[in-house]
């Protein structure tokens, strides 16, 4: 296992592994110097490239097609690679790419408009090569950059009345939690929790990039989800601020997979990250439950900027 990363507040220097210098070199020749070729010593004749939601599949040529287009629009194009992790025969990589557009690109005329997209791509490798990528970004962000959309002032919602409804609508209190490179715990406050479905069990958290644990989780192999118990004020007002020693302060245990589980929580689940979807300025963790457990605590919630206990309520008859 190769890491390596730089964030708020660690920093670690492990040793590349011979694949993943191969992919940033190859990376950094294709996209940024218009080097397609370099591209053939580490994908496979049979590679493939699936983009999007909907998995749209691209070979290999067509995947240096596709470069070339972009490198014909956007001649200035730069792409950092802002984290990069491997694990057996998977490398995942979170990129950013800014550029100018100065060349036909989706049917729009050169309108010298700078550009920013970021995005995550998954590699599987079958020994030195790359036989399948997944790739995912926001596209509104490059669609909004050339003008094929708009979003302005005009037209958009006002950011303060979208938070007005937000506060309209009633939500459980999570605690999203994983462990770093080197085994501690870290957490953060989340209300952006779902279920996505029951058979597989599925679940999605969205989580704000700017966190400092944003980094982590986009490295972590699993996550625990704590839902908080009405007694738990304390806890969800730890995890909402940024102290360094927020797992000091309560009780907690490692689950079954890892992943720190609270002790008191109405319910827990560890979860297998899927995928890594980037939106806007979160990304939306997707995976697969791995471990649950529930009690007969009632749960905190959220509503309108405050906390209630769901227990002094009354169900309504219907």
């Amino acid at each position: 296992m190769s890491r390596t990363y730089d964030s708020a507040d660690h920093t670690a220097t492990i040793a590349p592994t011979d694949r993943s210098v191969r992919l940033r070199a190859a990376w950094t020749a294709a996209w940024d110097q218009g080097d397609v070729a370099a591209l053939d010593d580490l994908l496979s004749p049979s590679y493939v490239r699936l983009r999007g939601p909907q998995g749209i599949e691209q070979s290999r040529e067509g995947f240096k097609e596709s470069i070339r287009a972009v490198r014909e629009a956007f001649p200035e194009l730069r792409t950092e690679i802002e984290d990069l992790v491997e694990e057996g025969d998977r490398l995942a990589v979170r990129w950013r790419s800014t550029g100018r557009h100065t060349g036909p690109f989706l049917g729009v005329p050169p309108t010298g408009r700078p550009i920013e997209v970021s995005g995550s791509t998954f590699a599987r490798f079958d020994g030195d090569s790359i036989v399948e990528e997944r790739v995912t970004f926001d596209s509104r962000q490059l669609l909004e950059a050339l003008g094929i959309i708009t979003t302005t002032q005009g037209t958009a919602v006002e950011p303060e009345l979208v938070r007005g409804v937000h506060r309209k609508f009633i939500t459980g209190v999570t605690v999203v939690t994983t462990t770093d490179d080197e085994g501690a715990p870290r957490g953060l406050a989340v209300n952006a929790f779902s279920s996505i479905s029951l058979d597989p069990p599925m679940v999605l958290v969205c989580v704000q990039r700017s966190s400092s644990t944003h980094p982590v989780l986009h490295r972590a192999s699993h996550l625990g989800v704590n839902i908080l118990a009405a007694d738990q004020l304390n806890v969800a007002k730890v995890f909402a601020g940024k102290s360094p020693d927020k797992f000091d302060r309560i009780e907690w245990s490692p689950g079954e997979h890892g992943a720190p589980l609270i002790e008191g929580s109405s319910a827990q689940l560890e979860v297998e990250i899927g995928e890594r979807i980037e939106a806007g300025s979160h990304t939306v963790f997707t995976g697969r439950v791995v471990s649950a457990a529930h009690d007969e605590r009632a749960p905190l919630v959220y509503s309108g900027g405050g906390f209630f206990d769901i227990s002094k309520t009354a169900p309504l008859p219907w």
